[in-house]
């Protein structure tokens, strides 16, 4: 199941990420603590993924952002300048989120139905040229999911895709165009299934870049995605990290069940920070 949330807002920060998870936390206290506390008071790997659509028409100013007391446009250079996302009027912002877990959703659903506004800023966090930011919920939709019986999708990104490995200790992305990214997708989701439903892949992936018809080009680039969480900051002493992700459209073929799953969660690490979101395309 699928939900798409709408949320009223004027502006929004390239760094947003990290806000809509705080978001989900603060709706889930709200209607399942306990749940709350399974989910974020561990290294549970999160049964979601989401993703954010800005409406059309968005125009982008660069301006100072606050992200908490320690990471202040004064003291870093590299956040007096930061991109902000301006909605036309009477638009909203879009967040899509989908899971396999239906506690979960339910959870969410009846705590956003509560929770009516959040507050994105704080009196010293999130600041976006001085000023505090508010969400409000204004409607809440489900959706039903789209199930894929046969064996061989194409798809495209909603929300960027990353995969990392880990080469002497430091993790480095791997692209879709890279000769390695079918190894290390499957790697990544056999660990993931694993996680979620007990078993991990029923066959392995096939994993093949989509080509324009026209000129034979790969429907695929890499990206730059600025993000930021709380324990990266406390731990490396950066404002925030620069992620190399992929966006495009491929084909997966594998069994059914698997790449049913796989359109719930999300495709990759860290979907549950907003990375991995995929559709079926036609």
């Amino acid at each position: 199941m699928k939900f798409r949330i709408l949320i009223n807002t004027q502006k929004l920060p390239i760094l947003y990420r990290h806000r809509i998870i705080s978001l989900f936390k603060e709706a889930l206290k709200l209607s399942d603590p306990e749940y709350k506390d399974f989910l974020y008071d561990s290294n549970t790997t999160k049964p979601f993924t989401f993703n954010l659509f800005l409406p059309k028409g968005f125009t982008i100013k660069k301006e100072p952002l606050q992200i908490d007391e320690k990471f202040t446009p004064e003291d870093y250079p590299e956040l007096r300048e930061m991109e902000t996302f301006y909605l036309p009027e009477n638009t909203f912002l879009t967040i899509w989120i989908s899971s396999t877990d239906y506690r979960f959703l339910i959870s969410l659903y009846n705590g956003l139905q509560k929770l009516k506004t959040f507050n994105f800023s704080s009196d010293d966090t999130m600041l976006v040229n001085g000023e505090k930011l508010t969400w409000e919920i204004k409607k809440v939709f489900a959706i039903e999911d789209r199930v894929v019986m046969s064996r061989k999708v194409l798809l495209k990104t909603c929300s960027p895709v990353l995969i990392e490995k880990s080469i002497n200790g430091k993790k480095k992305p791997v692209l879709f165009t890279d000769d390695d990214f079918e190894k290390e997708l499957n790697f990544v989701m056999d660990k993931i299934l694993k996680s979620l439903r007990g078993y991990g892949l029923k066959e392995p992936l096939s994993f093949k870049v989509a080509v324009d018809p026209k000129n034979r080009k790969p429907l695929a680039k890499s990206q730059k995605v600025k993000h930021t969480l709380k324990e990266f900051r406390e731990k490396t002493g950066l404002p925030y990290m620069t992620l190399t992700v992929n966006r495009g459209m491929f084909q997966i073929e594998g069994d059914p069940e698997d790449i049913n799953y796989m359109l719930k969660i999300g495709i990759g690490n860290r979907t549950g920070q907003g990375f991995g979101m995929v559709e079926v395309v036609g």
